[in-house]
This record gives structure tokens, sequence and C-alpha cells, in this order.
């Protein structure tokens, strides 16, 4: 019989994830704060449902460990202006990758300095998706 984690995340666990108001799907769990579901994750879902699902359940496959960074403000263009996205870095491992979208580059809103963890699940086999009731 298969357990959902609720301490400690690691791959080949079960993990649960509930849709929380801003949108992204948040890891249920005692100790740990701030995994959220992956968007490769969250789609495989969505395929198989009309709505998004309330919540998401799944096998581990992946975490990915990320820190909010502040990078310098962007050199000026020559039309005078900088370019308006917010600038943050994410750390992996020992590789540093710069996210410069906007709309993507934070987008669970942890604020600077924080880590966070986005985590890829495969669905379990004969998983029951619950989709909230059309309003």
């Amino acid at each position: 019989m298969e357990r959902i984690s609720f301490g400690r995340f690691e791959v080949h666990e079960i993990a649960a994830f509930v849709l929380n108001s801003a949108g992204h799907y948040e890891a249920i769990n005692r100790n740990c704060c701030n995994y959220y579901l992956s968007t490769e994750s969250v789609a495989l879902f969505a395929d198989q449902v009309s709505s998004r699902p309330s919540y998401i359940s799944g096998q581990i496959v992946h975490i990915e460990r990320q820190t909010v960074r502040l990078l310098p403000p962007p050199i000026q263009t020559e039309h005078g202006r900088g370019d308006p996205i917010d600038y943050l870095t994410s750390e992996t491992g020992t590789s540093r990758l710069s996210l410069n979208s906007g709309s993507t580059s934070n987008p669970y809103g942890p604020p600077i300095g924080c880590e966070y963890f986005i985590v890829t699940v495969n669905m379990l086999p004969d998983t029951v998706i619950h989709s909230p009731p059309p309003s």
C-alpha cells in the first residue's frame, strides 16, 4: 500500500498538492514549505479533466531546488529604456539559471533569498481526479 509523504519529500515518494489561492499547486506537508508542483505535472493532470482539479497526488520523479535572487538593474538600451522585467536568478545545484520573464521569473511569490522547490510527479496507476463542481 502506497502512503502519501507529509514530511521530507524525496524521489519515489508519493506527494499531494492542493490548489492555493494564487492558482498554484502547493504541497501538503508538515515541515517543508515552498514545494510547488511543476507546470509539466499540472499539464499532465489537466489533460485528463475539463477543469483544474482541486488537488493532485503523484509519485515524485524530480525535485528542483531554487533560490530567489535579485540581479542588478539591466543595462540601458540605445532607446534609453531598460527592460522593465523583474530579474531573478535560480540556483540549481552548482549551475545558475537566469530567469528573465516577468510572469515566470518568480511564479510562486517567495521573497528574495527564499529557497523553494519545484516538484515533478508521475500520475499514479488508477488515479481518480476530482475537480471542483462548476460555479
